[in-house]
């Protein structure tokens, strides 16, 4: 049952009326307070301490403190000036009183309503000043690159033009070199005309001709013809060796051979058909046929632990998983599938495609539908003539521009 409070302090001046009520060894945390224009109500269970004031005061103003066991509240009078008594005169009129009571109420309630419908424009306000500023921001952003981007686009052109005057310039230079050279040939083949031709001269004088032999003469010997013999490195990849991926195959090569030696190190006390990966496959694609996909993954879990580096193992894994709607383990079974294809090379294209799809449908499960494009752009560009996979990726950008909120 509830305790009224009666000995409290009351000061006055023409402005302010100051209440010192005691705590009663009551914690701070558990004070509430209620207060309007002409009521005053503050309650630590069980006490409790109201009031029905002589006249009005400014509610906005009032102030409470906590200090040394009491609470201090601080009223500003409407109108300055002494009450010389605290209480309104009609208190002890109950009807009064209830009429009263339930009026400050309401207009505690009315002001509760009003602050929270200013708080929560306030923070809607708040919210679209903050997406109109990050929309100026990523305007600013977007200027400033196309700026880069002109600037980049303008230089080059300038480079290009310059490049091409001094081609221009270069070719009219060898140009003039040429006719040059020309001009001086001519010029010396004059010369070795007109010498020839007076010494022709001068031996027709004497009646003698010089010998002229019609035998070819050969400066140098033919050669004689021979087979030669070419023979081509054997490769493990069907296409053509390029020093750029020559790291990148080497490097597959080792994780292949890895992964044969760690599956030879666990299979010593396994029988025949729990070391043969080709069994387990089959035994787990059957279990897959008929539905029983937990079944699958019992053996998939299996086979991995005995091969751990086979990437198909991984994908088909991811698969099962999908079928019983676990999407969290078939993003990390698509995962781990394209950490073993790494490098990328011809031969595991279609596997990486399949892992790129399949981990992007389980995101778009998960609703994480922009991880999700990412997969399906990662496949399109992998495999650009698909048109499923184009398809899929625009319906998943549709739903997503669709979707955004700006508000």
């Amino acid at each position: 049952m509830p305790v009224i409070i009666r000995d409290i302090n009351w000061e006055e001046t023409d402005i302010n009326l100051v209440l010192h009520i005691p705590m009663k060894g009551a914690k701070a945390n558990k004070l509430d307070v209620l207060s309007s224009d002409q009521y005053l109500k503050v309650s630590f269970p069980p006490f409790f301490y109201e009031v029905f004031l002589y006249d009005f005061v400014n509610d906005d103003k009032s102030r409470i403190i906590v200090q040394n066991g009491f609470v201090e509240v601080t009223l500003t009078k409407q109108n300055p000036r002494k009450w010389n008594q605290l209480s309104h005169p009609q208190s002890e009129d109950k009807e009064i009183m209830k009429a009263l009571r339930e009026e400050a109420l309401n207009q505690i309630s009315l002001k509760q309503k009003q602050r929270a419908e200013a708080n929560s424009s306030l923070l809607n306000a708040n919210k679209r000043e903050a997406v109109r500023e990050q929309m100026k921001l990523e305007g600013a952003e977007r200027n400033r690159i196309d700026t880069i981007k002109k600037n980049e686009r303008d230089k080059v052109s300038e480079e290009m033009k310059q490049f091409e005057e001094n081609q221009k310039i270069q070719r009219q230079l060898a140009m003039q070199n040429h006719i040059e050279s020309n001009e001086i040939q001519l010029k010396e083949e004059n010369n070795g005309t007109e010498k020839k031709k007076t010494i022709f001269e001068e031996n027709t004088s004497k009646n003698s001709l010089p010998e002229i032999s019609l035998e070819p003469k050969l400066s140098t010997p033919l050669r004689e013809t021979c087979r030669i013999a070419v023979n081509f490195t054997s490769r493990v990849f069907p296409t053509p060796l390029r020093e750029s991926q020559t790291d990148i195959e080497e490097q597959w090569l080792r994780k292949q051979v890895e992964s044969r030696q760690a599956s030879t190190d666990l299979q010593l006390d396994l029988s025949e058909k729990e070391k043969d990966i080709d069994y387990l496959k089959g035994k787990a694609n059957q279990f897959f046929q008929q539905g029983n996909f937990q079944s699958a993954i019992g053996v998939y879990n299996h086979a991995i632990r005995v091969f751990p580096k086979v990437a198909t193992l991984y994908s088909n894994r991811a698969a099962c998983h999908f079928q019983v709607r676990n999407m969290m383990k078939c993003v990390e079974d698509c995962s781990r599938a394209l950490e073993l294809l790494d490098p990328p090379v011809p031969d595991n294209l279609l596997q990486r495609v399949k892992a790129h799809v399949r981990r992007g449908t389980a995101f778009c499960e998960l609703e994480l539908y922009a991880e999700g494009l990412l997969d399906y752009e990662a496949a399109l560009k992998l495999s650009p003539d698909d048109e499923k996979v184009r398809e899929d990726a625009q319906r998943i950008r549709n739903f997503l521009e669709k979707n955004q909120d700006f508000s």
